[in-house]
């Protein structure tokens, strides 16, 4: 093929599409495979054909593209239309979030569940349920709450016209509904009302409405888990869990924008974080954010929890420090042009991204020298775990291309059979000491809990199976407690 594309955006777009079809197919001939290894190789051998002159034709074109001394601008996806509100959301949402979704979209199984989840879809009856379990607020109630919303419906251009309702609970919450009829409903904790100040609450409120403007809702994540208990991957809950961190994010942009005080924000997380409300406490912004540097030291440590993987929220003070990086921005300086953006788009999501990797997965398909080692050091893991009870089934094999690059997962294919037990183990130690010297502690725990979503990947753990993890962790000198951790975890995933 040929690829079109005029600039190097359009074309990286272009080229991953790509990819990714010749790896659909790869796998679709694998799965009608059924252990015949004469197939499987050729399938291997195809898709690294194939791959090989895409690569080829890629570098041809964007050898083209410097020639004609095309500027390469970044391109956008449209993702978010303006039938909620005229504000530009593609500019404004967090390139996590927008990516998530994205890919959400090209995910044929999450697609399935997403469709008889609408299917299931009773009447939404969200008004009649807050009119019974709340009290509604009316102006003539909460007159500065009021006042809130409607700055921040002018502030982020919202359409749809607000009710706000109030329930007994001293717990800090807040969140918001559907649009129904044109309408959203803001729901409050009385304890939120009553102790939060007016610019902690426009925030409050403004992060509520980013999550409808950015239609959240419309990936819940809870109930596709449960949808998909029987079809979804593990992989799947980390990755929607990972997105919904993300989708935080995003909401914390439209918050800002509704406030426009970082110390406020600062303020507000300090009390949703704390529990603190009263002068007991001389809250100082710069203090609250050396927490930030305390915690990434912890989520660097080896004794680091895995069930932050499975968080819906990120920890409040990569959240506070990545809402300071939007606030330094030329991004936002777009939407508050009353502020001096001190940093680039770029610059501001790339260092979003790392932080946020603190609680995410490692990426798979990083280009750092010792990506070869850790897929290949993955791909010999997963298999070892997938062949503990004697017996590989298709679910293993599909969990196994889940989380090794589609070339390293051909290659390893091709060449597998012709290894014994013995020698896979005695390659994996071997891997295992040149890892050691370049991985980092976070970057071990990644590996290994990838290769725990093998272990249950034919919906039950085998201890079999668990025996060969506990030997990758003490390989890689990390405490077999963390696989106790990571699986049990998984399991509780809901």
């Amino acid at each position: 093929m040929q690829y079109q594309a005029t600039t190097i955006a359009s074309l990286a777009i272009e080229h991953q599409e790509a990819i990714a079809k010749a790896q659909q197919q790869m796998m679709n001939i694998l799965d009608e495979a059924q252990g015949n290894m004469e197939l499987i190789k050729k399938a291997s051998e195809d898709f690294q054909e194939t791959t090989t002159k895409l690569i080829k034709e890629y570098e041809r074109q964007t050898a083209v593209i410097d020639a004609l001394d095309i500027i390469a601008i970044p391109e956008i996806e449209q993702v978010y239309d303006n039938s909620r509100s005229d504000l530009d959301l593609d500019a404004l949402v967090y390139d996590g979030d927008r990516d998530g979704v994205l890919d959400f979209k090209k995910d044929q199984l999450i697609e399935e569940v997403l469709n008889k989840i609408k299917d299931k879809r009773i009447a939404f009856t969200s008004r009649k349920h807050l009119l019974k379990s709340s009290l509604r607020l009316t102006k003539t109630l909460a007159p500065v709450l009021h006042e809130i919303g409607e700055h921040c419906k002018e502030v982020l251009k919202l359409k749809a016209t607000i009710e706000f309702f109030v329930y007994q609970s001293d717990v800090f919450n807040a969140s918001c509904y559907p649009p129904d009829d044109n309408k959203l409903y803001i729901i409050l904790s009385s304890g939120v009302l009553e102790r939060f100040q007016k610019d902690e609450l426009s925030f409050v409120v403004g992060h509520e409405i980013g999550h409808v403007l950015f239609e959240h809702f419309n990936y819940p994540v809870k109930h596709i888990l449960d949808e998909g208990s029987n079809t979804l991957a593990p992989i799947h809950a980390m990755k929607l869990y990972a997105w919904n961190r993300n989708a935080e994010i995003s909401a914390d942009r439209a918050g800002l924008l509704c406030c426009q005080s970082f110390d406020a924000a600062g303020r507000t997380f300090f009390k949703l974080s704390s529990g603190v409300t009263t002068d007991s406490l001389d809250f100082q912004l710069h203090e609250y954010m050396e927490q930030f540097v305390d915690l990434e030291n912890i989520l660097n440590d080896s004794d680091h929890d895995p069930s932050d993987w499975y968080s819906s929220h990120p920890f409040s003070p990569l959240r506070i420090k990545a809402l300071e990086l939007f606030n330094k921005s030329k991004t936002y300086q777009k939407f508050n042009p009353e502020i001096f953006g001190e940093i680039t788009e770029q610059d501001m999501e790339d260092q979003i991204k790392r932080i946020m990797s603190l609680m995410e997965p490692e990426d798979l398909n990083s280009e750092s020298e010792q990506a070869p080692k850790i897929q290949r050091f993955m791909f010999l893991g997963g298999y070892m775990i997938s062949n503990a009870d004697g017996t590989i089934e298709d679910s293993e094999i599909q969990a196994l291309s889940s989380i090794v690059a589609p070339n390293v997962f051909a290659e390893c294919m091709l060449t597998i059979k012709g290894l014994s037990e013995d020698e896979i183990i005695e390659e994996l130690q071997v891997l295992a000491k040149d890892l050691d010297i370049v991985l980092s502690i976070m970057q071990k725990l990644n590996v290994l809990r990838d290769l725990s979503i093998i272990s249950y990947a034919d919906g039950h753990i085998d201890e079999t199976e668990v025996e060969v993890l506990y030997n990758l962790a003490r390989i890689l000198y990390i405490n077999t407690d963390f696989i106790d951790r990571v699986i049990n975890d998984a399991q509780q995933v809901d």
